[in-house]
């Protein structure tokens, strides 16, 4: 019995094995499109845009050139009306030759790109062994080096993948901001110091935290950096609180607590972890509330200090019960005593008149029944 395959089936069928063919074929040449644009780029640059299609993605990128990086395109070519170009972009990783034409300053044709097989050899003897056609194209794009790759393992780094080598190149992260930013995080990762550098951090903010004596990781660091919290703060927040976390930092930033609030309650003996200062400030207990509880004898916990603040007590309060013996009352029979209108005089009166020894609650009846 044979098998008969109509015409457009079998159209159909050679199509898909050319296309699984050419997905699975790594030899097929890199090619794709080009644009140029003299009207965006700076004095002496052009804006080169590079589009690039497979089976399965589609690839942009753009930036400016120096038109002396672009053999064989001239200034009389970019300005003339026509001109049909060829040029070529010349990197360690291989070339992009770049054909088509320029009308006044734009312009745009194909592009092929011709790996540059004596830059593999010598990145493999670094221990890069993943460059495939596609790997050297993006390295060429981005201008991975050979001598900017024997940098980067001359730092120090362990691991360093091809990836992160155009990763640093595509932000232009150089040498020597490496050098600068590991000078205060040893351990820092190729990862940490992109993820440091994508959110902004500059060296200067890590050399400040390291004079407070506080050394943390990237994340860390991050944290810190996009929460707005300055060097000035974490160094005058630690000196007061030596044993505090980036997180407690960042939220007692976030609550508004001012490092001379932290600095104040530790100043006058207050040994209060960050969950305290946070709450003391978030209902408005200031310095001189908590140094008047602290002068009448009593030491009350961060949730009662808030408790007699947030009902009106004056901080003079307690010491005027101390001095009438009262020294071991809780912070609810000073706020009924303070609600009830009982006050240092009213009980001075009270033991004067031979009434002494009232507890608390004896003493709020007397007040509530007129007795003065």
């Amino acid at each position: 019995m044979k098998l008969r395959i109509s015409d457009g089936l079998g159209i159909a069928l050679c199509v898909v094995i050319v296309l699984i063919a050419q997905a699975a074929d790594t030899s097929v040449p890199t090619t794709g499109s080009w644009r140029l644009n003299n009207w965006m780029g700076g004095a002496g640059k052009v804006q080169l845009e590079l589009m690039r299609s497979t089976l399965t993605s589609r690839w942009t990128t753009s930036s400016e050139y120096a038109l002396e990086d672009l053999k064989g395109l001239t200034r009389d070519q970019i300005a003339s009306i026509h001109s049909p170009v060829r040029f070529e972009l010349v990197r360690d990783a291989g070339t992009l030759i770049c054909e088509g034409s320029v009308v006044a300053g734009v312009g745009g044709g194909t592009f092929s790109f011709s790996p540059n097989a004596a830059f593999v050899n010598e990145m493999r003897k670094l221990g890069f062994e993943d460059l495939d056609e596609g790997k050297l194209f993006s390295m060429a794009t981005s201008d991975v080096s050979l001598v900017f790759a024997k940098q980067i393992l001359k730092l120090g780094f362990h691991d360093v993948t091809s990836n992160q080598l155009i990763a640093l190149r595509n932000r232009g992260i150089s040498p020597e901001y490496i050098t600068e930013i590991r000078a205060y995080g040893d351990d820092y990762s190729v990862g940490d110091v992109v993820r440091l550098h994508d959110h902004g951090v500059r060296s200067d903010f890590l050399r400040n935290l390291k004079k407070a004596n506080f050394q943390i990781r990237a994340e860390e660091a991050i944290r810190l950096h996009d929460h707005g919290v300055n060097s000035d703060f974490v160094r005058e927040v630690v000196a007061a609180q030596s044993r505090i976390s980036p997180e407690d930092i960042v939220r007692l930033h976030d609550h508004g607590v001012s490092a001379e609030f932290v600095s104040d309650l530790h100043h006058a003996g207050y040994q209060l972890n960050s969950d305290d200062t946070i709450r003391l400030h978030d209902h408005g207990v200031n310095f001189e509330f908590m140094r008047g509880l602290r002068d009448s004898g009593y030491d009350f916990p961060s949730e009662e200090v808030v408790r007699l603040h947030d009902n009106g007590v004056s901080s003079k309060f307690p010491k005027q019960l101390r001095d009438a013996g009262y020294e071991r009352l809780t912070s609810q029979e000073m706020i009924r005593m303070w609600q009830n209108g009982v006050n240092g005089e009213y009980i001075a009166r009270l033991q004067a008149s031979g009434m002494k020894n009232l507890t608390p609650e004896q003493i709020i009846k007397l007040k509530q029944h007129g007795i003065d």
